[in-house]
């Protein structure tokens, strides 16, 4: 009589399995996706954006208003800002030259740098790095006299790492960041703060919601999600990173996340962790879902918002 299949268990490695919530986020269509749940904070909304266009070009004019605001107010505008999404980035650039907006007050913290075991970053020739992205899609193409000042831009590293968090709340005055950005990985992860991280602290919710930028191994499935900008060649992907923790996720005063990943014959890694996230159990197990209970917002490109379903293509 047969003992089993062959080999270990290796489902552990799936972030979160809970069979109830699983089976109640994939039923989520329609108007019930952006429905709030009981527990979440009142000040937490979904919405849908029709049309990729629509969509970087409502992200550009949203970080674009708050840089702008800022600038009447007469204060300084500290944000988080990623490398993924990124197709709001040459609009917001194009916005700001148009514009004459000058980023002279602007002061911005990127997420997440690749890295390796032995702390050193990507080379910012790579086309792996987060930075030479940012600077190739939004700072080098915003005119000379608007750019921020190179020493308001960041990106975390070596160099960095044990001060990255001081230096945010430095800048604005301890107030923390105004807003944070970012996508959610196929792992349930902001920046690259992946689900696995959790068990460094010994089931310490308080410390883990303490924790500050660090040098991370990154998840598997984080290296899958990724290779598939490299024709699923996971061996091509950087297995670290310097990455914000929970402190400035937590701590920022707003977070706007945004929803755009589309594979091509209506498939979409985001669907389902899209959903978990916003609808699912609030645990470090899966960083993204602490959404839920600050405010902010989740935004779905409608390519993303659709039904899950089922299998949607054959394989060929």
């Amino acid at each position: 009589m047969s003992k089993g299949p062959l080999g270990r268990d290796l489902l552990d490695v799936l972030p979160l399995r809970d069979r109830a919530a699983c089976e109640y986020v994939r039923g989520l269509e329609g108007a019930a996706l952006q429905q709030p749940e009981p527990h979440h904070h009142p000040d937490f909304h979904i919405r849908v954006i029709e049309g990729a266009g629509a969509f970087y070009d409502a992200l550009a004019e949203d970080m674009l208003r708050r840089i702008v605001s800022a600038a009447e107010e007469e204060r300084t505008f500290v944000g988080l800002f990623p490398v993924g999404p990124t197709g709001q980035y040459p609009l917001l650039a194009e916005k700001l030259n148009r514009r004459k907006v000058s980023c002279r007050h602007v002061h911005l913290f990127f997420v997440d740098e690749y890295a390796y075991e032995d702390g050193a970053t990507v080379d910012k020739a790579s086309p792996w790095s987060f930075e030479r992205v940012a600077r190739e899609k939004l700072l080098g193409p915003i005119e000379g006299g608007l750019r921020p000042p190179e020493g308001q831009v960041h990106f975390p590293g070596p160099d960095n790492v044990e001060r990255y968090d001081e230096l945010v709340w430095e800048a604005s005055g301890g107030r923390g960041a105004e807003v944070i950005y970012g996508g959610i990985g196929w792992s349930g992860h902001f920046a690259f703060w992946d689900p696995h991280l959790w068990e460094e602290f010994g089931g310490d919710l308080e410390a883990w919601c303490r924790a500050h930028t660090a040098h991370v191994r990154l998840h598997p499935m984080t290296i899958l999600h990724n290779s598939l900008r490299a024709g699923g060649d996971w061996s091509a992907i950087p297995p670290c990173a310097y990455t914000i923790g929970p402190n400035l996720f937590l701590g920022a005063r707003y977070r706007s996340f945004w929803l755009d990943a589309c594979l091509g014959r209506g498939m979409s890694w985001q669907r389902f962790v899209g959903r978990l996230a916003a609808h699912g159990p609030v645990t470090p197990s899966l960083p993204a879902s602490f959404l839920q209970t600050l405010p902010g917002e989740l935004v779905f490109l409608d390519e993303v918002a659709k039904p899950i379903g089922g299998p949607v293509t054959s394989w060929r």
